[in-house]
């Protein structure tokens, strides 16, 4: 390759964009640190929201970081509207009831009762809506983050502190404990698959010690280990549920 200014130009420009994607990444700003997806298998779908609330309720939980995102296709909105544009569209006179109880719902401010609500208003119509060949064409994401370690309980902050401490790295634990840290160490998502609502897929690939038509909860996180790790233990304390790994990386 001819060595031109032009080519020293663009040579420089990348080097300067992966400088500047590095740093972002170090403070936190595009790329979290881990990927992990666990899950439960429950007695029944009616189990989903409870355990749903129970999750977003854990008092480390920052209420104002719930946040709802619907994807239909290559449509995506922070609302429900794409989905009941997509059931709008079946033409079924069935669905007129879960139409309007879907309008209501999605009128909620309240992001944690729109995400449970949503959940319940579905568990009548699963069967008639179940479409398990597209069932991740549809996902409803329930976008969750923690509080700041400075607005945690000192018990829960200790907790977490101890845990972060065992399982991340010596940088990631000082800045927890430091009271401030990157939000990407603190967010995941639940994920609802309203076409396979009872998410059964994962029996192919995890041995859950239940039967193979066992609703199982999905909950991701893109934070520090000892932080997801707190969550899990304390639903397992809560409710009595293990949960067993999904996909991306583990604990």
């Amino acid at each position: 390759m001819k060595i031109t200014p032009s080519v020293i130009a663009g040579m420089l420009f990348a080097v300067l964009l992966l400088v500047f994607v590095l740093r972002l990444w170090a403070k936190g700003g595009i790329l979290p640190p881990h990927e992990f997806a666990y899950g439960t298998a429950l007695r029944n779908s009616e189990a989903i929201p409870d355990r749903m609330d129970q999750f977003l309720s854990l008092e480390v939980m920052d209420l104002d970081e719930i946040q709802i995102q619907t994807f239909v296709g290559n449509r995506n909105a922070k609302n429900l509207t794409p989905f009941i544009t997509y059931v709008s569209s079946q033409k079924n006179r069935d669905f007129e009831p879960l139409i309007a109880g879907l309008k209501n719902v999605d009128q909620l401010s309240n992001q944690k009762e729109k995400a449970i609500q949503f959940v319940r208003m579905l568990l009548p119509y699963k069967d008639l809506l179940r479409n398990e060949s597209q069932h991740d064409e549809i996902i409803v994401f329930v976008y969750y983050g923690l509080k700041q370690p400075s607005n945690l309980s000192q018990a829960a902050r200790l907790k977490v502190s101890g845990l972060v401490r065992q399982l991340d790295t010596a940088k990631q634990s000082a800045e927890f404990d430091s009271g401030e840290c990157p939000t990407n160490y603190l967010v995941g998502n639940i994920n609802i698959y309203p076409l396979a609502l009872e998410n059964t897929f994962w029996h192919s690939t995890v041995e859950f010690a239940s039967q193979k038509d066992a609703p199982v909860l999905e909950i991701r996180f893109m934070g520090l280990k000892g932080v997801f790790r707190y969550l899990l233990d304390e639903m397992t304390r809560k409710t009595g549920d293990s949960f067993l790994h999904l996909d991306g990386e583990s604990l």
